[in-house]
C-alpha cells in the first residue's frame, strides 16, 4: 500500500508542476502584458482598464453633469475616430509582425509600414489635441488652469518622474 500512496503522490506531484509550467508559459508568452490595460489597451467600449486620453482628462478636471451633456458629442466623435484608428494601428503591426517573423528581413516591406504606424500614431496625436482644444472653452477658469498644468506634465515630459530620471525633467548642468 505504501508504494501506491508513493506512486500517486509523485504523480500529483508531476501534475501540479505541468500546471506550474504552463502558467508560467501562458504568462510569458501567451498573455498580453500587464501594462497594456494602461498604454494602448483595447479602445473604449471594450472590456479593459483603458481610457482614452480624453475621458481621463474629463476625470482628472472633475467636469460636472453639465460639462459632459455639452461635450457628450466631442466625446463620442473623438472614442469612434480614436477606435478606428487603433484598428489600423492593429492592422499594421499584425503586418510588421508577420514580416519580421519571415527568417530574412525585408527592410523594403518593413520600412514603409514604419512610417505608416508614424504616421498614424502623429494622427491620433494630433486628433487628441484638436479634441482638447474643443473642450477647453466648456471649462470653468481654475479648470482651464489645472488643464493646462496637466497638458504641461503630460505633453511637457514631466510625467511624475524624479528629477533626472525617466519621464523627469533633467536638472540644470553643472556650471563651472
Amino acid at each position: 500500500m505504501s508504494s501506491r500512496l508513493t506512486q500517486l503522490l509523485l504523480a500529483l506531484s508531476l501534475l501540479l508542476n505541468c500546471f506550474v509550467l504552463a502558467g508560467f508559459v501562458y504568462r510569458s508568452w501567451i498573455a498580453p502584458p500587464h501594462w497594456q490595460g494602461r498604454m494602448g489597451g483595447p479602445p473604449p467600449g471594450q472590456p479593459g482598464t483603458w481610457m482614452s486620453p480624453l475621458d481621463a482628462l474629463s476625470q482628472d478636471l472633475k467636469l460636472d453633469d453639465g460639462q459632459k451633456q455639452a461635450l457628450k458629442g466631442l466625446f463620442e466623435q473623438y472614442n469612434t475616430a480614436r477606435r478606428d484608428r487603433w484598428r489600423e494601428i492593429q492592422k499594421v503591426r499584425g503586418a510588421m509582425a508577420a514580416e519580421l517573423q519571415k527568417p530574412e528581413f525585408d527592410m523594403t516591406r518593413i520600412e514603409p509600414l514604419v512610417e505608416q504606424m508614424t504616421r498614424l500614431r502623429a494622427e491620433q496625436q494630433n486628433e487628441s489635441l484638436r479634441a482638447i482644444s474643443q473642450l477647453s472653452p466648456h471649462l470653468r477658469p481654475e479648470q482651464r488652469d489645472e488643464l493646462h498644468k496637466i497638458l504641461g506634465e503630460r505633453y511637457g515630459g514631466g510625467w511624475g518622474g524624479r528629477p533626472g530620471g525617466p519621464g523627469g525633467p533633467r536638472p540644470p548642468p553643472p556650471t563651472q
